[in-house]
């Protein structure tokens, strides 16, 4: 039987064997794509999914975290604000009581009740000897505006005369 490898070609032989070492590795290519991938593939799986766990756990971690501090943070804020709150009250009680006690000192002198004009009201405080800061006070006007009516006055009388 063996007979005929001892008197053929030297290149016959090789090819045979390099057949047949083709043969087998279909076969093996064969029978390992019959058999279920499940092991390394199932397991990359599993452990893709676990990191993903993982990762979520951690971010529900620091989201809680993140999540208690901010209360924290609010409660001291609240507790500020109610103090100042407290502090506010405090402040209107002793200013409500203060105009109860005294509440011509806090008021403003009374206007004139004659019905004249700004100009002819401030000249006739004026005639009366009032300081322009005191007029002004009196008739509720900016300072600067009663020196100025005070000005164009004595211009006119200057004009006048």
């Amino acid at each position: 039987m063996w007979a005929w490898l001892q008197h053929g070609d030297w290149h016959v032989t090789l090819q045979l064997l390099l057949d047949a070492l083709l043969l087998v590795l279909v076969l093996v290519l064969l029978w390992d794509r019959r058999r279920p991938a499940s092991s390394g593939s199932s397991r990359q799986v599993v452990e893709s999914f676990e990191r993903i766990l993982a990762e979520t756990q951690t971010l529900s971690d620091a989201f809680e975290r993140n999540l208690k501090e901010r209360g924290r943070l609010i409660e001291k804020l609240l507790e500020s604000l109610d103090a100042r709150l407290d502090e506010a009250r405090t402040v209107l009680k002793r200013l409500e009581q203060h105009r109860a006690v005294a509440p011509d000192s806090l008021s403003l002198p009374p206007r004139d009740p004659s019905p004249k004009t700004p100009a002819e009201r401030i000249l006739q405080l004026a005639d009366a000897g009032h300081s322009p800061q005191d007029i002004a006070t009196r008739i509720r006007r900016p300072v600067g505006e009663v020196e100025l009516i005070l000005n164009l006055h004595k211009l006119q009388q200057k004009k006048s005369e």
